[in-house]
């Protein structure tokens, strides 16, 4: 069993970096990877599936986790499981280390050609987006290693991974993911963006059914963004729209800007577009997507690739930890 040797601190509650050295510590990586699953899934019984354990063998170990460094990771109540204070600042710290390491232990073929260049493919609206933080970061924290974009639609960032043409891909939730390996990484809310002068601009949300009678500018993209958007205004009965379809967030954008309409798009796209006079108002009840990282099934990483799946996945948890809003994806 792997262990991790540390100071012990005196006090279940206190902090890692205010704790007092009592002994040292005896922690599994098994253990520390049971914290991070089950903050991703916030279950016992989705964390202990991932495992196949049973949700008392999950929680027995966290428990001994939590008793062997004298901290309470997570409030558990009868409907839900939480990271506390100490919970988010240990996984923001935790999290890539655990990434890092497995990646670094696991065995992997052909990595004679170590860095290499990692081919990387996203779907477009991601590039705009979500993508530069996760790049940036990854180059600080790994300078070394070259990452190659790939920039495509969503089906053919698809098939660049199926073909092994793209060592991963960042995709919205594809319809068909066979063959992948799908990691999802947080949820994709459908906002809908107004005119900073809008009356819906002082609000955090509104129902759908604010949206009734408004001409919508709708994102018609390569990731089905305007039948998930149609899907919602049929379930929640908004009528009296009229919809025009734009296939470039840019586009919905600059017509929103100019008072022509109240553009609906996922909270991604409108995020990348924050400052230019509009505001994002999330619709509920939420209808959302989710963000996933993709590999192909059946082969192995090389480990310049390893390092940067490791990565997205560690920062994207690290990400929600410190967002409470930013919902994980329900497995």
């Amino acid at each position: 069993m792997s262990t991790l040797s540390e100071p012990r601190p005196d006090v279940r509650d206190a902090t890692p970096d205010t704790a007092q050295v009592a002994k040292a510590l005896s922690v599994s990586l098994h253990q520390l990877r049971l914290f991070i699953t089950l903050a991703r899934h916030r279950s016992f019984t989705r964390a202990g599936d991932e495992f196949g354990i049973t949700q008392s063998a999950v929680s027995r170990s966290i428990r001994e986790l939590e008793d062997e460094i004298a901290l309470r990771l997570f409030d558990r109540t009868t409907r839900q499981v939480a990271l506390t204070d100490a919970g988010r600042k240990l996984i923001a710290r935790v999290a890539p280390l655990v990434e890092e390491l497995e990646a670094t232990l696991r065995p992997r073929s052909g990595d004679s050609a170590e860095p290499g260049i990692v081919q990387f493919a996203s779907s477009s609206s991601l590039t705009a987006s979500v993508l530069p933080a996760w790049l940036a970061s990854c180059a600080a924290s790994h300078p070394d290693l070259s990452i190659a974009l790939v920039d495509r639609p969503q089906n053919q960032v698809l098939q660049l991974v199926r073909a092994g043409e793209a060592d991963l891909g960042v995709v919205i939730a594809p319809d068909n993911v066979s063959e992948l390996v799908a990691e999802p990484l947080f949820d994709d809310p459908l906002c809908a963006l107004v005119p900073a002068c809008h009356p819906l601009a002082s609000q955090r949300s509104a129902h759908w059914r604010a949206l009734r009678g408004a001409s919508l500018l709708v994102l018609d993209d390569d990731a089905d963004s305007h039948a998930a958007t149609e899907r919602a205004l049929m379930l929640h009965d908004v009528a009296g729209t009229t919809r025009q379809r734009l296939a470039q967030a840019q586009s919905v954008v600059q017509m929103v800007e100019a008072g022509l309409g109240i553009g609906v798009m996922p909270m991604h796209a409108c995020a990348a577009w924050a400052g230019r006079g509009v505001q994002a108002v999330v619709l509920t009840p939420e209808a959302s997507r989710s963000i996933m990282l993709v590999r192909r099934k059946g082969r192995a990483l090389r480990a310049g690739a390893a390092h940067v799946w490791a990565h997205v996945v560690a920062a994207s948890l690290a990400r929600r930890s410190a967002s409470p809003t930013l919902r994980a994806v329900p497995a």
